[in-house]
């Protein structure tokens, strides 16, 4: 198997220089490179059953549109519209898509979760007039919701620091988004946004001065410095 001195990773394949950082391979002799010489994949691929996955998406979104319609013939009144149900469905599964894929690094999952309901949100506000719960009360409790999952899953998981560093980081960033919220008075209550930026705000910089080294080095091999 060879290995990239640089990156200090051990890279599968036929390559002759790394594929993040470019530098020359050195070349590892291993039962596991004999055993994968012509893989350039993990040995555990991931498996599930797309059929199946395809046919419970499709009974159970058919429960909550069909529990829907039933709601609306007995009360008159419109609790909101069914593009909205059908927009939560279209949310939910991909957020399930997320964490199915990066199973393997809970971390990265919860980013992609952490953004994609953030935007969703602030769309369906702005489709039902702008209120402002979207910026109010959804990205601030989703971030601190995200940084407090993200430090449960990688004790569980027991992820490696420079597997899960930069993404506490950026789901950090988030965090401390609301502070322009406030700024920019655009909160009608802001007391969600400011337990959002004093516990994201806090955690960025002590994970900032507990890891720095791994911080940098993680930027470096991302951005190819």
């Amino acid at each position: 198997m060879n290995y990239c001195p640089h990156c200090e990773a051990k890279i599968k394949g036929d390559w002759s220089h790394c594929p993040l950082c470019q530098s020359s391979l050195i070349q590892r002799e291993s039962k596991e490179a004999n055993k994968q010489a012509n893989s350039s994949f993990p040995d555990i691929p991931l498996h599930y059953n797309r059929k199946k996955a395809i046919q419970s998406f499709l009974r159970y979104s058919l429960v909550i549109v069909s529990l829907y319609l039933l709601v609306q013939y007995f009360w008159t009144f419109e609790f909101f519209g069914l593009e909205y149900v059908v927009l939560g469905l279209l949310v939910t599964w991909t957020n399930i898509v997320f964490l199915v894929r990066k199973r393997r690094n809970p971390a990265k999952a919860i980013n992609y979760v952490l953004f994609f309901v953030s935007l969703v949100s602030v769309y369906i506000d702005y489709l039902r007039g702008w209120t402002g719960w979207s910026i109010t009360f959804v990205v601030p409790i989703l971030s601190i919701s995200s940084l407090i999952a993200i430090s449960i899953s990688i004790r569980v998981v027991r992820l490696k620091v420079e597997d899960y560093v930069l993404y506490l980081q950026l789901a950090a960033l988030v965090g401390i988004a609301p502070l322009l919220f406030l700024l920019m008075g655009w909160t009608g209550n802001p007391l969600a946004s400011i337990v959002s930026v004093i516990f994201s705000f806090s955690l960025f910089v002590f994970i900032l001065i507990r890891y720095r080294r791994k911080v940098i080095k993680e930027l470096k091999k991302r951005m190819h410095i």
